[in-house]
């Protein structure tokens, strides 16, 4: 064991109590908005309005910080999905009517069929932590 010298270090307070129950600066802005909402929370004279507008604005931010991650994560998987050959190995016919449905053609087209996208899609997904699904439900969009 060792000895102890027997010095002491004494420091005073830098601020007086009532000044230190003060929430200091923050870099993290999700960290700085928790705080604050936890201070307008707390504070019985606050404003139910401000808070509502304070929590409003941090659901905000996270989901734009959410968004900004997920933009990131996908363009990571797409720069590296551009390096990989994916074989088209399955024919389809395709009525071609050039305008008019009386006289059309037929024409062959190659695809991939989804379980070899998939194959090579779903690592690049779970390095980035995400997730794919499927559904059989056919969704028709329309333009105005």
């Amino acid at each position: 064991m060792e000895e102890q010298t027997g010095r002491v270090c004494e420091t005073e307070p830098s601020e007086p109590p009532t000044e230190r129950r003060q929430i200091a600066p923050r870099t993290d802005s999700s960290t700085t908005m928790l705080a604050l909402m936890e201070q307008l929370a707390l504070d019985p004279g606050a404003d139910v309005a401000k808070l509502e507008r304070v929590i409003a604005l941090y659901e905000r931010l996270t989901a734009k910080a959410a968004e900004l991650a997920y933009n990131a994560a996908k363009g990571r998987i797409l720069k590296r999905l551009a390096g990989i050959k994916i074989v088209k190995n399955r024919a389809v016919l395709s009525q071609i009517d050039n305008g008019q449905p009386q006289n059309g053609t037929y024409g062959a087209f190659k695809y991939a069929p989804l379980e070899e996208i998939d194959k090579h899609l779903r690592p690049l997904l779970a390095e980035e932590e995400m997730d794919l699904s499927y559904s059989a439900i056919s969704v028709v969009v329309s333009i105005n």
